[in-house]
Formats: structure tokens, C-alpha cells, sequence
């Protein structure tokens, strides 16, 4: 099989435009969450904003694509002023085979972020399937899907992350969370949760 491009799956536009995902368990185990998608021209990054079930923020990544590198997650905001800011950032991958690994190790910039932070992370992408259809729970079908989790660390401590599906070109149509034990992370099962699926909805206009 040849290679898969990531940053094909990942949303990545120009111009007024807004992609939101409102995502609700396929069990209905947990309350909703809704995530936003745009590009900032200040910063040149793409963001991806995350909001609880009564649409309050909760934080955004700022990415972007770097070629050599893939997508790079280089700067995370949260509520009360905190900025993250990462150099290396957190890696998603650019180029990569089913069935593989991507494997990075962010590092905080302390006098970039505020308050200073200096913590070193690790970063595991598996890359699990690309399927050719996926149908979410509203009936809605994607074609060309890409599957994989993604498990981070900061400092040692336990790994939290996620199972996402993508659809080329669209985005993050579903997510299953996921998280080491916090008792014992290296031989007890990882946690998960039942998977979320979205609805998509566009709001504006693509510039290509």
C-alpha cells in the first residue's frame, strides 16, 4: 500500500469559513461536545476549538502543515490566559503506511508560554485502518476514512488521547477517548470510552 498523506485528513482551508462538529455518544454515556474549526491569519495556523456541552471553551490548538514534518500542533490556549507553546511541537504525522507508528517528543518553551512551562512529552500516533466507507449514527456516509490513536505524555505521568476517524477532506467525523490507567499505565487495559460521533456543518466560504 503507499503511503497516506495525513494532513489530507486533518480540516486545512483558507478565508472566512468555520467547520463545527457537534459530537454526541453513540450510547449517549456522556454529555455532548462540540469542536470548531478555522483558519487565524495572524498566526498562519489552522484552529481547532473545543467546547463543552453548554458551548463554553475549553481550549484551542493552533496547527499547521510543515513539510519534512507534517502536522505540527505548536501552541494550545486554555481559560485563564494560559498559553502552551511547543518547539518541537506535538506531531500528527505527514507521511505514513497502515499499520504504523508516528512518534515525536513535543517540548514546552518556557519563555514562550505563559505561565513558563517546561515539560517534555511523547507523542504515539498508530495509524489503524483506512476504510472506504464509515457511516456515523445519523446515517450519514464519508468515504476514504482514516483511522488511527494517538496516546501523550507529558513529564512520565499517564497517557491520555483519542481514536479518531477522519474523512478525507472533511475532518474528525468521530472520536473514541482514550487513557492509560492512572494506578498502573503499563499493564492494566487502556480506557475507553464509547465513541462520539459528529455532524458536520459548514458555515462561509472555502478559499482554495
Amino acid at each position: 500500500m503507499s503511503k497516506i498523506f495525513v494532513p489530507d485528513y486533518w480540516p486545512m482551508f483558507l478565508g472566512p469559513m468555520l467547520r463545527r462538529f457537534d459530537y454526541t455518544a453513540v450510547d449517549d454515556s456522556m454529555p455532548p461536545i462540540t469542536a470548531v474549526f478555522a483558519y487565524d491569519k495572524g498566526s498562519d495556523s489552522m484552529l481547532y476549538v473545543d467546547y463543552d456541552a453548554h458551548l463554553t471553551w475549553k481550549d484551542t490548538w493552533f496547527y499547521q502543515y510543515r513539510p519534512g514534518f507534517g502536522i505540527a500542533e505548536w501552541r494550545d490556549d486554555y481559560p485563564g490566559g494560559k498559553k502552551v507553546v511547543m518547539n518541537p511541537p506535538i506531531g500528527w504525522g505527514e507521511y505514513v503506511e497502515i499499520g504504523g507508528d508516528y512518534i515525536n517528543y513535543p517540548k514546552m518553551s518556557p519563555f514562550q508560554s505563559w505561565p513558563p512551562a517546561m515539560a517534555k512529552g511523547v507523542q504515539i500516533c498508530h495509524y489503524e485502518a483506512l476504510l472506504e466507507r464509515f457511516r456515523v449514527q445519523t446515517g450519514v456516509v464519508y468515504n476514504d476514512v482514516l483511522v488511527f490513536t494517538y496516546l501523550q505524555s507529558w513529564d512520565g505521568k499517564p497517557g491520555g488521547g483519542a481514536r479518531y476517524w477522519m474523512a478525507k477532506g472533511v475532518g474528525p467525523i468521530a472520536v473514541q477517548w482514550l487513557a492509560q490507567s492512572p494506578t498502573d499505565p503499563y499493564t492494566r487495559p487502556i480506557i475507553e470510552t464509547a465513541r462520539m460521533d459528529a455532524v458536520v456543518s459548514t458555515v462561509g466560504e472555502l478559499i482554495s
